[in-house]
């Protein structure tokens, strides 16, 4: 027993210094990357590709076919308060109307009172005056024992900067939005004017109609001028929609 125990404890002495060794080695390093490759990280990113575009071909129009022009209907010549007919739309530069209406008449009372000047204006505007025109009509009944013959306008659309000036904004007659009215025959065969009466003595017949007018006026339109607003508009009353004020119910009437 002694004499194995001395060989086994020789061989334990020389196979000690090269388990040491085996665990004091440092692990092989890695093989340094093949320069052709190139990149850090060895993985060349694929680039990504891009989405395919389908292209939709839009339908082809068919010979003769008519492009649809979109307006809308007037709800006063449907019910008969106004006599015209829609045109087509208008534009030139910062001016135009979409759904314009040259206005020809005006229903009151079942009579017909044509408008001289047939205005092109929109629907509101025609509205407005139609509903005008009944409130001085009858007042012309009330106090002249008489009634409206028919109303000398202007033109209505005119595409122009406000009081035809060069610079500026565009006016309202511009947008369809604003008529003028210079006088008015009565069926007595008299006329009003509003360049000849407006200044007349207070008193007269003439020049309260044109006042109660004016006032009248100022109760339906946003902006209503007459001789005391300036010269520009001495001979005529220009009645018009705009929009005044942040909720547009803000008032001009001189």
């Amino acid at each position: 027993m002694t004499r194995i125990a001395v060989l086994f404890s020789l061989v334990l002495f020389t196979a000690m210094p090269t388990i040491g060794q085996e665990i004091q080695a440092e692990p092989p390093l890695p093989q340094p990357r093949p320069e052709e490759l190139g990149g850090d990280n060895g993985v060349e990113e694929a680039p990504l590709a891009e989405p395919e575009t389908k292209q939709v071909d839009k339908p082809e129009r068919q010979t003769g076919e008519l492009e649809r022009v979109y307006q809308a209907a007037c709800p006063a010549l449907l019910t008969g308060s106004i006599i015209g007919q829609m045109v087509s739309p208008l534009s030139e530069g910062s001016c135009g109307l979409q759904s314009p209406i040259a206005v020809s008449g005006i229903v009151v009372n079942g009579r017909e009172i044509p408008l001289s000047g047939t205005p092109v204006t929109n629907c509101t505007m025609a509205t407005a005056l139609a509903d005008w025109t009944g409130e001085v009509d009858a007042y012309a009944v009330a106090v002249l024992d008489t009634e409206i013959e028919s109303l000398v306008t202007g033109p209505g659309y005119t595409c122009r900067l406000r009081n035809g000036a060069d610079t500026g904004f565009v006016s309202e007659h511009g947008l369809g939005n604003a008529i003028d009215i210079t006088a008015v025959d009565l069926v007595d065969g008299s006329t009003i004017s509003v360049l000849d009466d407006w200044r007349a003595l207070p008193a007269q017949p003439e020049a309260k109609f044109l006042g109660f007018a004016h006032s009248a006026a100022c109760g339906r339109f946003t902006t209503v001028l007459g001789p005391e607003a300036n010269s520009e508009h001495e001979d005529h009353f220009h009645f018009d929609l705009g929009c005044h004020g942040q909720s547009c119910t803000a008032q001009i009437c001189e």
